[in-house]
């Protein structure tokens, strides 16, 4: 062999990753090999499963996510055939889900972090059949065992071997490939009511958004954006770009969103208000900006028409905090409008389209000394913004302004004489607001 070949064998030798390269990720041993064996059932018990179960959720997922690279070529049969050969590997993968059962431990074996797992029986693009067993499921698909649709999901985990798993109390269940992960992430393919799917998540995940991830934003209600739901941020964000339009008829309004800010999250929405404030907020994260295809967004903030109606928030300590006149909504965009810049946008009123994120705060000096951790404000990501334009702007001339008061004076009589004959109307607002 000449010594360039030489240097090729050696140089392939460092960058191809070895058996025992891939196996150390998953933080198990020689004893753990050779401790496994396959064909048998799945024991819960089992050291090895334990101890891989455990370290999915110490595992950092954007490592695991690249270290499963080097698995993407191997095959179901070759698992199958050979299945000691790439235990413990990391792989990631897009399968199907048909039915999910949750397990629990016994008490004594729980542990403070981990009470239990989900078997999901799954279906490979191959057709093969095989058990994904993971720590978390969707909040939606918890009560459900056999799913009415096929899910499609993606999950980066360890495989563990060949074993046999009773889903739905089969018996005589053959050994089939079994892998393990901290979670998977859900992408929608068609509406579903049962689980809470509709069109705006349907054409979310088509454009890439992780839909389980917004059970993590729901359980962030109130709070200021943090690190455990930044990848759902801007997949959202970015998903403006490109998401198809949603039906008007389904977009939810300001009113819905206060109502009903759990339910509203994901959901396709529309607010209309005058534009307060436009800050351009630099995106720090590679990653991110990779997602966005830009380095910065806008962040505006804009006070919808209450029609006189004040807002009570509720607060931690029973006692309300009031808005009579503006209560802040947040958008984000990608994009302003053309012939708009951060400054020349401040003061017209605009039409927002997207989908509501969540009710989330800021700090404020509003409520600095009240009994509210920062400012609530429910929070767009737009995909268009149409200028609306204000009655005001339309009257040009005198005898328009002179009309305009006569009718506000005719209004204004005709509202007295209304209002002694019956209760004010309301409009659909809440009563009070939790933002908490």
């Amino acid at each position: 062999m000449s010594i360039a070949g030489i240097l090729l064998v050696v140089v392939l030798s460092i960058l191809l990753p070895q058996e025992e390269d891939l196996r150390a990720l998953s933080g198990m041993s020689e004893q753990d090999l050779a401790a496994m064996s396959d064909g048998e059932a799945l024991d819960p018990s089992n050291d090895q499963f334990r101890k891989l179960l455990y370290r999915t959720g110490t595992v950092d997922g954007a490592v695991l996510h690249r270290w499963s690279a080097r698995s993407k070529d191997v095959s179901m049969d070759q698992l199958s055939a050979d299945p000691a050969a790439f235990r413990f590997h990391p792989f990631s993968m897009d399968v199907q889900v048909n039915s999910i059962r949750r397990f629990k431990f016994a008490p004594e074996d729980a542990k403070d972090f981990l009470s239990g797992f989900y078997y999901a029986n799954c279906q490979a693009d191959q057709g093969t059949d095989f058990v994904l067993i993971s720590r978390s499921s969707i909040a939606s698909w918890q009560a459900t065992e056999q799913l009415a649709q096929p899910q499609q999901i993606r999950f980066d985990g360890f495989y563990l071997g060949n074993l046999s798993v009773e889903l739905n109390q089969e018996s005589g269940i053959s050994a089939r490939p079994v892998f393990i992960a901290r979670r998977f992430a859900w992408y929608p393919e068609q509406e579903n009511e049962s689980l809470r799917v509709d069109a705006a998540k349907v054409a979310l995940a088509k454009a890439g958004v992780d839909i389980s991830l917004l059970d993590i934003v729901k359980s962030r209600k109130g709070k200021t954006i943090g690190n455990r739901e930044s990848t759902c941020y801007w997949q959202m964000l970015a998903a403006c770009k490109t998401v198809d339009a949603i039906n008007p008829e389904s977009r939810i309004g300001f009113a819905t969103i206060l109502r009903s800010p759990i339910d509203s999250v994901g959901k396709a929405a529309s607010v209309r208000g005058r534009v307060r404030q436009c800050v351009p907020v630099t995106v720090t994260s590679a990653e991110a900006m990779e997602l966005l295809g830009v380095d910065t967004f806008y962040q505006l903030t804009i006070f919808p028409d209450l029609n006189g109606r004040p807002i009570e928030v509720g607060t931690r300590d029973g006692d309300p905090e009031v808005y009579q006149n503006a209560f802040p909504v947040t958008v984000c965009t990608l994009e302003l409008p053309d012939g708009y810049d951060f400054e020349s946008i401040v003061g017209s009123t605009f039409q927002c389209d997207g989908f509501f994120y969540r009710i989330w705060s800021y700090p404020s000096e509003r409520t600095e000394d009240s009994s509210l951790a920062g400012q609530p404000s429910p929070l767009i990501m737009a995909s268009s913004m149409l200028k609306v334009e204000s009655s005001s702007g339309q009257l040009k001339t005198m005898l328009g302004v002179i009309l305009l008061t006569m009718f506000v004076a005719i209004g204004f009589i005709g509202w007295i004489v209304h209002r002694s004959r019956r209760p004010v109307s309301r409009t659909d607002l809440p009563e009070k607001i939790e933002a908490w």
